[in-house]
Order: structure tokens, then C-alpha cells, then sequence
């Protein structure tokens, strides 16, 4: 019996590379369109349920160092 899963196409080299350029391409631009999304819905959930807005990012320089927001969080980078 032949086997009905056969993914071998018979195309140039420079076309799969193409292709691969492509499927690869494809896939950053979805993650990056799904994460953007997440964070969107995140932030707005966040802030219609609580009084003070949620800040995302941000850089801050205190008394002992540098740090970075991240959601809310202070990460202290440098001391």
C-alpha cells in the first residue's frame, strides 16, 4: 500500500528556500500578532478592574540602582 502522507514536492532548491523564507516569516509575524494581542486584552482587563491603570514598561533610576517595570513589577536591574 502506498503511503498517503508523502510531503516530498518536487521543486527547485531556490524555491524551498523560498518557501522556508516564507513559512518562517509567517510564523514570527503570527507570534508577534498573538503576543501584542495578549498584552492589549491584558492591560485593558487590568485597568477596567482596578482604580490605578496598569503600567506596562518602563526604565526608573532610584537610590539603589537602576530597575524596569514590567507589568506592574519592579525589577531591580543594577545595584
Amino acid at each position: 500500500m502506498k503511503n498517503p502522507f508523502n510531503f516530498r514536492i518536487d521543486i527547485s532548491d531556490g524555491e524551498r528556500v523560498r518557501r522556508r523564507k516564507a513559512y518562517a516569516l509567517t510564523a514570527v509575524v503570527l507570534t508577534v500578532t498573538f503576543t501584542v494581542g495578549f498584552i492589549i486584552v491584558y492591560v485593558n482587563s487590568y485597568n477596567i478592574m482596578h482604580t490605578a491603570p496598569l503600567e506596562v514598561f518602563g526604565f526608573y533610576r532610584t537610590a539603589e540602582g537602576i530597575g524596569v517595570v514590567l507589568f506592574g513589577h519592579f525589577f531591580q536591574l543594577f545595584a
